[in-house]
């Protein structure tokens, strides 16, 4: 037998290489095509009469194993058949999709399946690396006009509107814009709504919104529950006899694939309940780019940004841990539930999503992900420069002139947030923290802690911990004879009576390591050792407070 990967590389990348919106969302169809359609046509035209219910093991040319996220995995008895299918799919996608980059292996299953499938994802890698890019296709010899939306080789005119004008398009951005009607239709479908509202949410993104975000999501652990199914069920024999590894890894696939879209149905259904101001025909502006596997990508406008990530986190863990099909296979991985981690990246409407995106990712890499030991957690920020962004800088924005206060991201949801290692960092945290910003005086209307107020508590952090806590102190001898000020600014405190604490969770250690930068590496850190000579930060939830402020609801006034 032999193992056929076939899969896309550069997803992201593709789908916001343009920052039209009919682009964005053509794009991400073209990839959902690959595992879709694309593989289904291919695998007929390779292996006539082929249907997805085919199995080795029943005596089938071929099995479709898993199929998700611009990817298809296929066991296959003869290897002309398999170099025919990787010719099929990679051929239609050069051209019905130039510039997506989309490759194939054939690999001998001479050991375990479980390791022929990964030896053959190993080989596609390499094969990848070892071959020119998309980008060598659009050659500029001879000199050819920049495409307005792309900058690849002009190919065409384009005319956006009855009264635009006519600009020049790359044969990717054609492609996109070709399939941008059909995509309507498979987000419509994902969303569980119509076409129409679906157009609308694209032109209220695209023309309305005056900030919209890039949330992406990617489960914790899934790769090593993958990895080690063979193992786990004790049948990765050399040639899957009965074809139990396979129907694993099958229903693995599937299992989190049905969970995801799922939880992406409930997260809808609970932001829809919550902000029905925002809502377009009933539903939230949320555009799903991407769902499959693990993996969740949506373009959505900044109001519902954060409360939409959260509730997916949430019902992510819920459906993994109430599944029936993944049950066993958790189970065997001593998993009672599939967490996940999200970036929310929050920007104007005109800003690229390439940045916003890769901004998303880095939130998910170097703060969501170093916490996935406790349970899902969000990790996002709020973009109000024009610059490419760099996570590192934004977070030391409050570190100057000595200061060394961090973020308090991220924020665990669902399970994970009864982990007492998550204390002061829960999305509860953040919300009653907003919610102390926000309260009102029962009958003036004024806020309880005025913005002036918190304009200095901001500025003392930028000065460093001591300077915060002492404008804090002073702020709470001024407020003191209003009780209700005073319970206001208790919610914003960290230790009793400060504005900031002292982390001492493992986080701080990974956090000031990890890939975003270290956040004091010009501070003298002689004071924040603690007597295990363990580095520690310290941490104040405000700054996240602020930056969340216009995307979270009001509350109401004091009682």
């Amino acid at each position: 037998m032999y193992v056929v990967v076939i899969g896309t590389a550069g997803n992201q990348r593709y789908i916001f290489s343009s920052r039209k919106r009919q682009e964005i969302v053509g794009a991400s169809d073209l990839i959902a095509q690959v595992n879709g359609s694309w593989a289904d046509e291919a695998m007929a035209r390779v292996f006539p009469g082929f249907d997805r219910s085919w199995r080795i093991k029943d005596g089938h040319a071929a099995e479709l194993i898993t199929a998700g996220a611009g990817a298809i995995t296929v066991l296959v008895r003869d290897k002309d058949a398999g170099r025919s299918l990787v010719t099929e799919l990679t051929g239609r996608a050069l051209r019905e999709a130039p510039g997506l980059d989309v490759c194939g292996v054939v690999v001998e299953a001479v050991g375990p399946l479980a390791h022929d499938i990964s030896a053959a994802r190993t080989e596609l890698a390499a094969v990848r690396e070892s071959r020119p890019g998309p980008q060598a296709r659009f050659l500029r010899l001879p000199l050819v006009e920049d495409c307005a939306s792309t900058g690849l080789p002009a190919m065409s005119l384009h005319r956006e509107g009855r009264d635009e004008p006519s600009r020049t398009r790359s044969a990717a951005s054609m492609a996109k814009l070709d399939h941008f009607q059909h995509a309507l239709s498979r987000l419509a479908e994902d969303a569980q709504t119509d076409v129409a509202t679906t157009r609308k949410i694209v032109d209220r993104l695209g023309l309305e919104a005056d900030w919209v975000a890039v949330v992406h999501a990617d489960g914790n652990g899934f790769g090593d529950i993958f990895r080690g199914l063979g193992d786990r069920l004790d049948v990765a024999d050399a040639v899957n006899r009965d074809g139990k590894y396979t129907e694993a890894l099958r229903t693995l696939s599937l299992g989190v694939d049905d969970c995801a879209k799922r939880a992406f149905h409930k997260a809808l259904t609970r932001t829809a309940a919550e902000h029905a101001s925002v809502t377009v025909n009933g539903m939230p502006p949320v555009l799903p780019l991407v769902l499959g596997g693990d993996d969740l990508t949506v373009l959505c406008e900044g109001a519902v940004a954060l409360p939409f990530a959260r509730h997916y986190l949430e019902a992510f863990e819920e459906e993994t841990a109430s599944d029936a099909l993944l049950r066993p296979i958790l189970d065997k991985a001593d998993r009672p539930w599939l967490g996940a981690a999200a970036g929310v990246a929050i920007v104007k409407r005109n800003y690229p999503f390439r940045f916003a995106y890769d901004l998303a990712e880095e939130l998910i890499t170097a703060e969501a992900k170093q916490v996935k030991a406790w349970g899902s957690a969000l990790a996002f920020t709020v973009l109000f420069e024009s610059s490419a962004p760099d996570l590192a800088r934004i977070r030391s924005s409050s570190t100057l002139a000595g200061g060394t206060v961090a973020s308090a991201s991220p924020y665990l949801v669902g399970r994970g947030s009864d982990d007492p290692r998550a204390e002061r960092r829960r999305w509860s945290d953040l919300l009653r923290r907003v919610d102390a910003l926000q309260r009102t005086d029962a009958e003036s209307g004024e806020l309880l802690i005025p913005s002036g107020a918190v304009h200095e508590l901001r500025e003392g952090l930028c000065l460093g911990a001591e300077v915060a806590d002492a404008r804090f102190t002073l702020l709470r001898t001024r407020f003191s004879g209003s009780p209700a000020r005073l319970a206001a600014l208790a919610e914003l405190e960290g230790d009793p009576g400060r504005l900031v604490w002292r982390d001492h969770s493992d986080h701080a250690a990974h956090a000031d390591h990890a890939d975003h930068g270290d956040l004091v590496n010009h501070i003298d850190r002689s004071d924040h050792i603690d007597r295990g000579g363990h580095e520690e930060r310290m941490v104040t939830g405000l700054m996240d407070a602020v930056a969340a402020l216009p995307f979270l609801p009001i509350r109401g006034a004091a009682g």
